[in-house]
């Protein structure tokens, strides 16, 4: 009796909420990621308040228009007494799936797109286009990888074949070219931390693989045959080896298969669940 009392208030709470929205708010409602970061920033739009998951915990007051939204956040701080009034003029796909528009406050104007999702796997489904879901294990832990080394690779199935892709090309025939650009995209903040991002770059470079949890880690290794020549080893063969240095002309890609977790999408951004498969991969070290 008293579990169908909850659920009744619930609901009433819910239909209250909702009945006190215009039409144009209903269609904003939901859960959206932003495509030009790769989902990591998240606006999660309530009946009752919008959050943000990369910036705000506290739950925000907001209401739009056929081409408007407004709300406030606080200048410095959540707890903060001063608030800066954000107008994002905004306007909806046709499909209602993609969000597009610019903010605006006393800073100036910024673009921004986001796609609506229920999850950051699906977000990744619909963003590259290939259908995956992600295999599940409870004893999988989560990766001790730095994120930023991480290129990402979607292998999944479109028109009942088996399809891969990286974040910068529709095929897995580039996979040398896009390792390429992925290392030259990552910068150090300062200038003096060059050497040392050289050095993380060098150790730390691995591919996090999003595979459908029907395709075996030996059809990943397959498709991921790239070797290409260790130019740190190629000049070291003509230094003298006074260390017994043994040099080699390819160094093994880390290929790491991701699997699902059941944490929240702020975890799910930065603590991904994974383990690592062998790999018949090699990677440039320049």
């Amino acid at each position: 009796m008293r579990k169908t009392t909850y659920i009744s208030l619930t609901f009433l709470v819910l239909l209250f909420f909702s009945c006190g929205q215009n039409s144009f708010e209903k269609k904003l409602n939901g859960k959206w990621y932003g495509i030009n970061n790769n989902g990591r920033s998240i606006m999660h739009f309530y009946p009752d308040s919008l959050i943000f998951s990369q910036m705000y915990r506290d739950n925000v007051k907001w209401n739009a228009n056929k081409t408007d939204i407004e709300f406030y956040l606080p200048t410095i701080t959540p707890d903060s007494l001063i608030k800066d009034k954000i107008t994002v003029n905004y306007k909806l796909s046709k499909e209602e799936d993609t969000l597009f528009g610019i903010f605006k406050n006393r800073f100036g104007d910024n673009t921004f797109n986001f796609l609506r999702a229920k999850n950051y796997v699906e977000f990744l489904n619909k963003k590259y286009e290939i259908n995956f879901s992600l295999p599940e294990n409870d004893s999988i832990k989560a990766l001790k990888t730095v994120r930023i080394y991480g290129l990402k690779v979607f292998i999944g199935y479109a028109n009942n074949k088996i399809v891969g892709k990286t974040e910068y090309s529709n095929n897995l025939n580039n996979l040398e070219t896009d390792i390429k650009i992925f290392k030259d995209s990552i910068k150090p903040y300062t200038h003096h931390l060059m050497e040392t991002h050289k050095s993380s770059l060098h150790r730390r470079f691995h591919l996090r693989v999003f595979a459908d949890k029907k395709i075996a880690d030996s059809t990943i290794t397959k498709l991921l045959p790239v070797t290409v020549i260790n130019k740190l080893d190629s000049i070291n063969k003509h230094i003298p080896d006074v260390f017994n240095y043994k040099s080699t002309d390819t160094v093994p890609i880390r290929i790491f298969r991701i699997y699902k977790t059941n944490e929240q999408d702020r975890e799910l951004l930065d603590i991904l669940k994974g383990k690592e498969i062998q790999s018949n991969a090699h990677n440039v070290f320049n």
